[in-house]
C-alpha cells in the first residue's frame, strides 16, 4: 500500500475546490436546460459551477495551510476518521 505525502493531500484539495468533481457534467446539463429557455445564471442551479467560478476554498486558507476548523466539518474526514486498519489521526 503506499502512502500520499501532506503536500500532495493538500495539493488534492485545491485541485477539487477550483474544478470539483462533476462539474463538466453539471456545465454540460446547464448548456442543454439554456437551449430550453432557463434564463438563470449557471451558479445559481449547479453548486459545482458556483465554487469554481467563485474560487472557494473550503479547506484550505489563503497562505495554503489546512485550516482544521473547515478540514474536521468536511466529508473527507469524516472518511479518514472511519477509516480501517490505517494510522489513528490525532487533531
Amino acid at each position: 500500500m503506499e502512502e500520499m505525502p501532506y503536500e500532495e493531500f493538500i495539493s488534492w484539495f485545491e485541485y477539487f475546490n477550483m474544478r470539483p468533481v462533476g462539474w463538466r457534467d453539471d456545465e454540460r446539463t446547464f448548456k442543454l436546460l439554456q437551449a430550453q429557455g432557463v434564463k438563470a445564471r449557471p451558479e445559481e442551479i449547479f453548486s459545482s459551477l458556483a465554487t469554481m467560478r467563485a474560487g472557494e476554498k473550503t479547506s484550505v486558507s489563503d497562505d495554503g495551510t489546512l485550516n482544521h476548523s473547515k478540514f474536521q466539518n468536511s466529508g473527507m474526514f469524516s472518511k479518514l476518521v472511519g477509516a480501517k486498519g490505517g494510522d489513528k489521526i490525532d487533531y
